[in-house]
This record gives C-alpha cells, sequence and structure tokens, in this order.
C-alpha cells in the first residue's frame, strides 16, 4: 500500500480579489535552499531586475519528469499556480475534487459561502469598523486541499475528502458567525505584503527571501490548526481539534489507526475489512480495550457522551457485550453502537469472552523478530519475563486451562492471564473454534482429506470435565488485580436481550429458533427403543410407533441420511432425537460450538454430549 501521509495541506480561497492560496504545510525553508534555487533559476547576467521563468513544465521537459516532492514537502508549484489551479468556480462547489499531476494528487471538497449570508457579514463589519469598504471584497468560495501520493487507494482517498468537507463547513460556520475566516485572511494577507515589501529590488540582493509561511504560523490561529492536522495525520491517522476553539472536528484515518506490524512489513486494513468485522459482531463477544481504562477516558473529549464513558468503566475482558449491556444498564443496541464506535476508532477490539475453555494459537502473521520494540515493551510490562518463551506456548493451539498449574502461585496464575490479554492486544495470538459438519456417510476412523486442523470426536470430547470449567475474572482497582474463578460466561450462555433486540434485528438469527421446551434438560441414553427397517421407532413400553419422517426437520433430510442419523445408539432416546433434530441447522460448518451455546441457551457440557452421542454422522475441525 502506498503511503497514506499527507505530503501537504493548502487553503485556497477566492472572491471579490481572485483566487489566494492562504497557507500551506509544510513548506521549504527558503533559507536554506536560497543558494541551491539562485544557482538553478537566475541568468548568467547578474542583472536582478530581469524576469526569470520559474516554472515552465511544457518547454522544459527535464523539469516535467521531476518529482513534485522533495524530502516530504511540496515543491515545483508556485503559490499563484497552487492557487489558479485549485480554486475551483462556484459550479463546482459541494462536490469531490480531485487533480493528477505526476506523482501528486490533489484531494479537496470547494464549498461556497453564500452571498446572501455575506451580506449580513459585510454590513455588520462595516458598522464595527466605521468603513464602508468592507463591501468591496468579499469570499465567495473555501477549499482545504491535501495533496497525496499519487498511487494512494481509493477508499484513502474517500477518508481525505470527508475531512475536507469537515473542515471546510466548520470554516464556513465560523465564518458566518463571527467571520473568522474574513479576519485571518486579513492577518494573513499583511505578512504576504510585508515580506513582498522587503524583497523589492532596493533591499540586499544577497540576504535570503524570507518565507512568508513561518510568520504565518507565528501569527494566524488558522494556520496553525491546519498545521495540527497535517501533523496529527502523519503521527496517528486521528484528528481531534476545534476550530476557533468553537467547532470540533474529529477525524479518523483507518488505515493508520487499524495496523498490524507483521516482521518487517505493516499491513493497513481497509474500511471495508473493519466494516465488515463489525456487521459480524454478536451479542456473545466482549471487547478488549487497547488502553488502560484511565488513559481512555482521559483522551474523551469534554462533551462525550455518559453512556460511552459507563460502558467503558464496566468494560472487561471476561464480559461479553449481553453482560456489558446489563451492568452499565443500556440497551443492547446501544452497546453494539458504541462498541463499534470503539473499534473504528482504534480504542478496543472484538474477542471472545476470555475463559478457559479458549483455544488460541501464535498468529501466522505476527511480529517474532528477536530485535523488535514488542520485546522491550514486554519486558517492562513483565519482568524477568521473555516475550519469545510466551509466544512459544502457543505454537501449536492450546487451551487456558492446560496451561494451569494447581501447585502453582496464584500470583503467577494472574500474571499468566494478564500476559495473554497482553498478547492479544498486541494481536500476537489468535483464537481458534470448533466447527460441527453434518457427514452421514463417514466413518469415525476415517481421515478426513481436506480438511486442515481436523480433529475426531472421541479424542476431542472424550473427557467431558469441561462441566466444571471456570472462568478468569479480572477485577480492576486502584493498586492490584485480583483474579478469581467464577461461572463460565461461555458455559452457560444467556439469551436474554434488550427489549430493542426482537428476531427481526440483524444481529439475532432468526433461522434457529427453537421451542425452549428442552431446555435444562438432561441427555441420557435409553435403551427402550428399538428402530425399524422402515425409518421409524416403537416403543417397547407402549409400542407405539413414532413416525421421524413426519417431524421437523429430519423430514427434509433424504432416506440415506435419515437412515444414517438412525443408526446411531442415541438415536433410540426420542429427547436426543429431538435435540440433535433442533440443533442440525447448526452443523453445516459455519457456526462455532460458543455461537451455539449462545443461541441455544446450552452448556457446553450438553452440546458436546449431543457430539459425542451422534459422532458416527458428525465431523468436528478446529480453525479460527
Amino acid at each position: 500500500m502506498s503511503d497514506l501521509n499527507p505530503v501537504a495541506i493548502i487553503l485556497v480561497t477566492s472572491g471579490t480579489r481572485g483566487h489566494r492560496l492562504l497557507f500551506r504545510y509544510p513548506f521549504e525553508d527558503t533559507s536554506s535552499s536560497h543558494e541551491t534555487i539562485e544557482n538553478q533559476t537566475k541568468p548568467r547576467v547578474n542583472n536582478r531586475y530581469a524576469h526569470r521563468i520559474s516554472e515552465d513544465r511544457l518547454r522544459n521537459p527535464n523539469k516535467a519528469s521531476a518529482k513534485l516532492t522533495r524530502n516530504g514537502v511540496l515543491v515545483g508549484f508556485e503559490d499563484n499556480t497552487l492557487a489558479n489551479l485549485l480554486a475551483v468556480k462556484k459550479t463546482l462547489c459541494g462536490s469531490k475534487f480531485t487533480v493528477k499531476i505526476d506523482d501528486v494528487r490533489f484531494v479537496g471538497f470547494p464549498i461556497q459561502i453564500e452571498h446572501s449570508d455575506y451580506l449580513s457579514t459585510a454590513k455588520h463589519h462595516s458598522q464595527t469598523s466605521g468603513s464602508t469598504k468592507a463591501h468591496s471584497h468579499r469570499i465567495s468560495t473555501i477549499n482545504v486541499v491535501f495533496a497525496l501520493s499519487a498511487n494512494i487507494v481509493d477508499s484513502a482517498i474517500d477518508s481525505y475528502h470527508a475531512l475536507s468537507k469537515e473542515l471546510v463547513v466548520a470554516l464556513r460556520h465560523e465564518e458566518q458567525r463571527c467571520h473568522y475566516l474574513s479576519l485571518q485572511s486579513k492577518t494573513i494577507r499583511a505578512v504576504f505584503d510585508q515580506v513582498q515589501t522587503q524583497s523589492q529590488p532596493d533591499s540586499s540582493p544577497t540576504a535570503p527571501p524570507q518565507n512568508p509561511f513561518r510568520l504565518i504560523l507565528q501569527r494566524s490561529q488558522l494556520a496553525n490548526e491546519l498545521r495540527q492536522v497535517h501533523t496529527s495525520l502523519v503521527d496517528s491517522g486521528v484528528v481531534s481539534l476545534y476550530i476557533n476553539r468553537w467547532v470540533a472536528v474529529n477525524f479518523c484515518l483507518p488505515h493508520k489507526v487499524h495496523v498490524i506490524v507483521t516482521g518487517s512489513r505493516v499491513l493497513h486494513l481497509e474500511p471495508r475489512e473493519v466494516e465488515e468485522g463489525l456487521v459480524a459482531m454478536r451479542p456473545y463477544h466482549g471487547l478488549l480495550l487497547l488502553t488502560s481504562v484511565e488513559e481512555l477516558l482521559a483522551d474523551l473529549p469534554v462533551d462525550s457522551s455518559p453512556s460511552l464513558i459507563r460502558l467503558v468503566k464496566v468494560v472487561q475482558p471476561m464480559k461479553n457485550l449481553l453482560t456489558l449491556s446489563l451492568e452499565s444498564d443500556l440497551s443492547l443496541s446501544q452497546v453494539f453502537q458504541l462498541a463499534c464506535h470503539l473499534v473504528y476508532w482504534g480504542k478496543a477490539i472484538v474477542i471472545f469472552p476470555l475463559c478457559e475453555s479458549n483455544e488460541y494459537m501464535l498468529s501466522p502473521i505476527a511480529n517474532t523478530l528477536v530485535n523488535s520494540t514488542m520485546v522491550e515493551e514486554f519486558v517492562e510490562e513483565f519482568p524477568g519475563k521473555s516475550l519469545h518463551v510466551a509466544l512459544a506456548d502457543f505454537s501449536l493451539p492450546t487451551q487456558l486451562w492446560n496451561m494451569n498449574n494447581i501447585v502453582e502461585h496464584p500470583q503467577f496464575q494472574q500474571q499468566r492471564v494478564l500476559m495473554v490479554i497482553w498478547l492479544l492486544q498486541r494481536r500476537l495470538l489468535i483464537q481458534i473454534h470448533k466447527y460441527v459438519y453434518f457427514v452421514p456417510g463417514h466413518k469415525p476412523s476415517t481421515p478426513i482429506s481436506g480438511s486442515a486442523n481436523s480433529s475426531m470426536v472421541e479424542s476431542s470430547f472424550s473427557n467431558v470435565q469441561v462441566e466444571e470449567e471456570s472462568l478468569f475474572r479480572y477485577v480492576m482497582d486502584d493498586h492490584h488485580s485480583n483474579l478469581e474463578q467464577a461461572t463460565s460466561m461461555s458455559d452457560v450462555a444467556s439469551v436474554n436481550s434488550d427489549e430493542s433486540i426482537g428476531p427481526s434485528h440483524p444481529i439475532m438469527n432468526p433461522a434457529f429458533s427453537s421451542s425452549s421446551s428442552l431446555l435444562g434438560k438432561q441427555l441420557s441414553k435409553s435403551p427402550s427403543l428399538e428402530v425399524q427397517s422402515d425409518g421409524s421407532v416403537v416403543a417397547e413400553d407402549t409400542k407405539s410407533v413414532w413416525h421421524l419422517r413426519n417431524t421437523f426437520p429430519l423430514k427434509d433430510l433424504n432416506s440415506a441420511e435419515q437412515s444414517a442419523v438412525l443408526q446411531c445408539p442415541a438415536a433410540r432416546n426420542p429427547e436426543d432425537l429431538q435435540l440433535f433434530a433442533r440443533l442440525l441447522p447448526y452443523f453445516n460448518g459455519l457456526h462455532h460450538l460458543e455461537e451455539i451455546m449462545f443461541y441455544e441457551n446450552m452448556r457446553r457440557s450438553q452440546l458436546l454430549t449431543v457430539i459425542e452421542k451422534f459422532k458416527d454422522v458428525l465431523i468436528v475441525v478446529t480453525h479460527e
């Protein structure tokens, strides 16, 4: 991906006095480059009155092929040329503006100041100044232009268009409210006149010309605000400032905020990828803050939503969004909106709530370089520990409960959980889940070709001690952290949702709505039923026939699939068979166990028992 940093930010206006370039940043230091420029542009005859053509790109092919940027600064354009190029007519205002010249692309959003609005402004200005000349000059259009690399991606161009629009709308508002742009323009023009007077022919020819933009930064508040925009984009990709200390401008460049360092490469996520991840967020997901709660609250603006502050204070990596909704006393839909806001601005990431049954492995794009900066950060956070030793524990898929040592001091167990949280924040670990496929014709002992990381049911679920699974409860206080064990959120999933989230809500899945008559019943094998050759089951006690082909959803299966299901020993028990039929829509490899547990309000032990009983027709695979 090309460089996302802006080459320059340029403020251009047009009005009764023509097109004007008021400010550009960064600018070339003319004092240091004066000698070089003079050697390149002055004629052989030392005549300071001679007319110099500083820019003729049509007649000078060598100059036309030269790059327009040098050391990250826009060069090769005079201010008047940029003013005529970037100040558009009124017919082009209110739409996106893009011009590409060689290796530079100019992006902006020109906007028009209505003439009727400006009459009141000029009238007020004339009354306060005692002069009627205020009517002779007015600003008609504003354009804040970003000079970018020519090969920048289209999604980043759209983001810069949005930022330019936000800036010019704020300037128009302040111009109509208190003539902010007119006053700043007057200050800037005074600086240009001062510098032009000092560079008259009667002045010293050997003295380097003074850069007007350096003086403008010392005298103009608007110039410093534009410089702050450029600096924030280069440093973090997040812009947060007030124009004239009144209008807030908040902007996030997702390409720079969502960055993954992979060894010697840096991956920038597209906004489309971030939006797809937010759409896939579900109530059983959780939030993991990338900074401490104190730092995040300090970064929030003073007028931020109180609901956002309440949510941030209760966020913990062991709680899902449904639990956060209950503890923060917010609706589930509002929690979703606030969570998407935090993720988009790079303040949090979406995870599955931390519990002992979670299975993690080393990310294939993790930065494992020996001289990585994260090595020093890890040692500062956990003295005496090694980052690569911690990563080696997850070279293969590892469940957190396998890392517990009953003879180990609880303090070391707490530290291990904090290390896992630290690794998740740096995206060094990925979580892998188990997905179930309904394959009626396979044998459990036969390897499945073409499915990587597959695991058989009998080896995965023979030990059903996950019934006693526990959750790491992370309790923050002012002085220390404490980890307690409680009932697992992933084991006891709840479907109690907000009243605003009904079956038609996109985050709830209406395709898997089921009756609640079997919830909470224990599964058991019963030999009191006998499978007949015609696909029916006969109860020995009453000899009543229960025709399976007329029940949902087995009636949608073909004869071979129905026969394969009925050959399972657990099919003799009507309760087990009904529960299997209820879960059958999930057994297509698209829903992991935690998702099934949440939507069906089941314990992990119940789900694993069903999979174990019908292992002859089910395959379990593990992947991210």
